[in-house]
């Protein structure tokens, strides 16, 4: 019978015979859900950069490990034209922002997204503030995520937090600008102009769900 830990394992190891074979095993089993499976593999890539840092792996084994991400998601949740899931528990518009190609953090943050209920719209890499604007105006989702690894994407999210606040009377309403990535912290979202960030997949979802909880009780008449 299939584990987590023999998941954890292999995409540490960069097995993707194993890693695949192990998730396919897992979600025909009972036990583990597609969340957990998830969170594994968030675990597994945090060791991957570990090794990393301390030059036991190179920058070919991060690209690796990533593509192997990306190939269990597609086991999980297979894709569909840059839509993933149709979930209910609110829409999310997420692209990692102009001047930045980075896209595994995104990448796990769509998967954690996807477990939990919502639906994800990825907009995908270099994403320039005008592209969310236009998305936002089609999709009109509840949470736009920016996503950025290097600072030059600090200004990018900036921009964009900034054409969409500034479009709010034509769309009618406000979403929830959230960022995330290694470089985030209080004084960049600040700096940014949105309302929340985070570092890690897991707790963004679980930002994306109380801020969206709290912008419905707001919008509630009384």
């Amino acid at each position: 019978m299939a584990t987590l830990d023999q998941l954890r394992s292999a995409l540490i190891e960069l097995d993707e015979v194993v890693t695949l074979q192990t998730t396919r095993d897992l979600l025909a089993q009972d036990g583990p859900t597609e969340m957990s499976i998830l969170a594994t593999c968030q675990q597994a890539l945090k060791v991957v950069g570990e090794r990393y840092e301390r030059q036991e792996y190179y920058i070919s084994a991060l690209i690796m490990a990533g593509e192997l991400f990306r190939e269990v998601l597609e086991l999980v949740h297979p894709l569909e034209q840059g839509h993933f899931s149709e979930g209910t528990a609110g829409t999310v518009v997420l692209g990692t922002v102009a001047k930045d190609i980075h896209d595994i953090g995104k990448d796990l943050f769509a998967g954690a997204l996807m477990g939990f209920g919502f639906k994800v719209i990825d907009l995908g890499v270099d994403v320039p503030p005008e592209r969310f604007l236009e998305e936002v105006r089609r999709s009109r989702p509840e949470i736009v995520g920016l996503s950025g690894l290097i600072m030059a994407a600090l200004d990018s999210m900036k921009e964009t937090v900034a054409l969409l606040r500034s479009h709010e009377t034509e769309l009618g309403y406000r979403p929830v600008l959230v960022i995330g990535g290694a470089i985030m912290d209080g004084r960049v979202c600040e700096f940014v102009g949105a309302d929340s960030w985070s570092t890690d997949a897991i707790e963004g979802v679980r930002i994306c769900q109380q801020l969206l909880e709290r912008s419905t009780v707001e919008s509630t008449p009384q």
